[in-house]
C-alpha cells in the first residue's frame, strides 16, 4: 500500500480504489484455473497456437497447460532459457518453435486481447479491465468524459510483477511473481 501511494499520490482515487478493491478470482468469462508456487520463477511464454506455457525458474523448466494450470513437462536440471534472446526452448520437444519470454530479464506479453480486454501493472498491482474500461479513468481528469472506470484486482501480493499479459490466443490470463503463478481462462471469445 505505501509503494502505491508513493506512486500515484496519498489520495489519489486510482490508489485509493486499488487498495479498496477485493482480490477477483472470477470475473465475467474469465475463471481461475489454478495458482501455482514456483519459486525463483525468472520468464513465462506461451505457445503461439494454443494454451501451453513454458515457465522458467532456478529450479528448472515447467510446460503448463493453460487452460487447467495442469503441469504437462517437468525438467529440474535445466531451464532452456536464452535471456539475451528472451527466447525459451521446452526440453521435451526441444525441435518445436522457440517462446517468446517475459519475465526478469525483460520481454512482455500481450496486454490486450483482440476483443479488448486489456491488463497491466500499476506499482505492485495486477488489474483485469473489460473492453473500452479503465481504472485510470477514476482521475478527475476524465470526469467530464462519463468513461467507464470499471476493473478487477487480480494481484496484490505486494511482491514484482515478473511477468503478465494474455496467451497469444486470448483465452488465457497470467500473473507471475517471483513465487507464484496465477493464471485465469475463458471460452474462445465470440468472433463478429
Amino acid at each position: 500500500m505505501k509503494l502505491m501511494r508513493s506512486f500515484l499520490g496519498p489520495h489519489d482515487p486510482v490508489s485509493l480504489a486499488l487498495v479498496a478493491a477485493e482480490l477477483a478470482v472470477n470475473v465475467g468469462p474469465w475463471k481461475q484455473a489454478a495458482v501455482l508456487g514456483i519459486g525463483g520463477l525468472n520468464a513465462v511464454g506461451f505457445d503461439r497456437a494454443s494454451e501451453t506455457m513454458l515457465v522458467t525458474s532456478v529450479n528448472g523448466q515447467s510446460v503448463i497447460d493453460g487452460a487447467t494450470g495442469e503441469i504437462l513437462y517437468r525438467n529440474r536440471d535445466e531451464d532452456g532459457l536464452d535471456a539475451s534472446a528472451l527466447k525459451g526452448t521446452r526440453l521435451d520437444h526441444p525441435a518445436d518453435e522457440r517462446f517468446d519470454m517475459a519475465g526478469l530479464y525483460g520481454g512482455g506479453l500481450r496486454t490486450m486481447t483482440d476483443d479488448g480486454w486489456s491488463v497491466e501493472r500499476i506499482g505492485s498491482y495486477c488489474v483485469l479491465h473489460p473492453a473500452g474500461a479503465s481504472v485510470h479513468f477514476l482521475d478527475a481528469k476524465w470526469a467530464e468524459y462519463n468513461k467507464d472506470a470499471s476493473f478487477h484486482l487480480v494481484d496484490r501480493s505486494g511482491e514484482e510483477i515478473r511477468a503478465h499479459g494474455f496467451s497469444w490466443t486470448g483465452r488465457t490470463l497470467i500473473c507471475a511473481t517471483p513465487s507464484t503463478l496465477s493464471i485465469w481462462n475463458r471460452p474462445a471469445p465470440l468472433t463478429l
